[in-house]
Formats: structure tokens, sequence, C-alpha cells
């Protein structure tokens, strides 16, 4: 495990690898750009959790995809990197983050010396509500929208995710699993984030985050990263809590079915067929009742809450593929 946080490099002369603090929204963020060419089309990676930055899978995951995009990953405030005693509880809320997500756009348009430069938007579980928000709110910064693991409100996925859960434990004969599961309540839980993390352990061991995995491989990558030090690493586990536990009760209230039923810019959801953490039949279902110039979805057969691990070079077919289309 290290110690200290090091920069992996890029070979290229038009090659772009920094890792700021940029303050946003009157708060030191954490933003990191990777990419072999600077002229590549950009992507805005917006991370899930709440709170669960992205950042420390980039050395796992986004090396094939520096070759077709530059990559922004952004700690949003409160996560990880970005996790820090100056950003108030009251300051979590989904407006905030979307806010903060607009002068990241600017950030990085300086930086790269493209003042009109569109973005691909790509969300991941959580983040794909954000993603969605920003979507909505600012389409004009946008070539299109990507959301992997799309989830459409919060309540609902839990319980559709809670209750299936439930009935593998049954299936299965487990009854620690049913115990536990009755103990904690269906949600929104007897006590949220108590009961977010008994049921999480339980769906993870019967298939419904990974397919044919438990996704040990991921949260191990946590303590790989070379980008986090170890003060990110206890950062990382300090800002998902904080997270969790600022932002949980809007995003109980928050139904994109409701709030965003229409976009401005293609919409393509990348779902797996083995998702019972952001339930696909749920994702699915808005995916045809909403409105936008062009949608795809794109099924993952072989994957659960994480094609983009599970099924890596398809997902970076598919990824780069969406720029052609454009």
């Amino acid at each position: 495990m290290n110690i200290l946080a090091k920069t992996r490099k890029i070979t290229g002369e038009n090659s772009i690898v920094t890792m700021e603090k940029v303050m946003i929204g009157g708060v030191k963020q954490s933003i990191m750009i990777r990419g072999e060419n600077r002229d590549n089309p950009v992507l805005l990676m917006v991370h899930g959790g709440p709170g669960q930055s992205e950042i420390y899978l980039s050395h796992m995951l986004n090396g094939p995809l520096e070759k077709h995009f530059t990559i922004v990953n952004w700690d949003q405030r409160g996560a990880a990197k970005s996790y820090s005693m100056d950003v108030k509880p009251e300051h979590m809320t989904l407006a905030q983050l979307h806010a903060d997500g607009e002068e990241v756009i600017q950030y990085v348009r300086n930086k790269l010396n493209k003042p009109q430069e569109k973005f691909y938007l790509h969300g991941h579980s959580f983040g794909t509500i954000l993603g969605m928000l920003m979507a909505k709110k600012y389409p004009e910064y946008f070539h299109a929208y990507i959301g992997t693991a799309q989830v459409v409100g919060l309540l609902d996925n839990l319980i559709t995710s809670y209750d299936w859960t439930m009935k593998k434990a049954k299936e299965l004969g487990n009854q620690k699993a049913i115990d536990e599961l009755e103990q904690i309540g269906r949600p929104p839980f007897n006590n949220f984030s108590k009961g977010l993390w008994k049921y999480s352990v339980w769906l993870a061991k019967f298939g419904g985050k990974m397919y044919n995995s438990q996704g040990t491989e991921i949260f191990k990558g946590i303590f790989s990263a070379p980008e986090y030090s170890l003060l990110d690493k206890l950062k990382f586990f300090r800002g998902s809590f904080f997270s969790v536990k600022h932002l949980h009760q809007e995003l109980l209230q928050t139904n994109l079915k409701e709030i965003v039923t229409s976009i401005d810019i293609p919409v393509y959801f990348f779902l797996g067929k083995h998702d019972y953490s952001a339930p696909h039949a749920l994702a699915h279902e808005y995916f045809q009742l909403l409105k936008a110039p062009s949608k795809e979805l794109i099924w993952f057969e072989k994957s659960g809450h994480m094609p983009q691990f599970e099924e890596s070079s398809r997902y970076v077919e598919e990824l780069s593929n969406i720029t052609k289309r454009q």
C-alpha cells in the first residue's frame, strides 16, 4: 500500500496527465485529467455513491479509454480527495453538486484551452442521478449522456433491490440473511446507514451486484490506487459515510421519472442484465418513458452493476462508438 500519492505517466507529445485541487463552489475539490491525446473528445465521469470517488478505479479500468478520450475524473465535494472539514453538511445538496459540476466544466475547458469544448457526460450508479440533472440543466455543454447502471429513484431502487435480496435468501434457505434483512426493515430501513450496509452485503453475496463475483476485486482497488495516498484512502471511507449521511434524505425524495421526463441531447443507457443494485428493470422502464432527440439502450449480458469492469473490452468499444454517431 503506497503512503504517498503518485501520478502515472502517459507517453506522447500531446498527452495530458494532471491531478489538481481546484476551488469549486467555495471548497477545494480534486480533478484528475488523463488522456493520450488532448485533442480527443472529453469524457466527464460523474462517480457514484454518493461519495464514492472512482479515481481509485482509474488504474484498473481507464487505460484503454485513455486512447479514445481525454478523461476527467472529479471527486465531488465531500468525497475522497475532496473530503475536508471545509465541506459543510448544509451544502451537501444535489443543487450544489450540479452547480459544482458546471464549474468543473469551465475549469477543464480553460485547462485544455478549449473554451467552447463540449463533453461526453458519463454517470455511474448514483452519478446517473446527478448526471441526468446536469444534462437536463446544461445540455449546451454536452454531446451526449451515458448512464451506466442507471438509477431512477433511490427509494424505488432500494425497495426493488431489497425485495430481490430477501427472495434470494428465502430461495436459498439462508436463515441468517432472512433474520438480518427482517431486522433492518424494508427501505428506507429502520436505520438508513446501518440498513444500507447490511442489505448490501447480502446483495453482493447473492450475486446482485456483480455477475459471478462479490466485487472484492473492486474493493481492493482502493488500496492499490496509486493516485491515493494513505490519507486519501482514509478520506475515501470518511467521505463516503459523510456523503450518504447528508444526501440520503434528499435522494429518497428524488425520482427521475418525475423531474427529468425529457432531455435535449442523445441518451445512452448501459445496463447489466444481472444488476439488482440499480435494478435494470426500473432503468429499462424509465428509458422507455424518457424523451430525447435519440436514445439507445445497450445491454451487457454478463454484467451486474459494473459493466466497465465485468465486460471492459465491450464497454470501451461501445463508449468509443458513441463518438462516431454524433
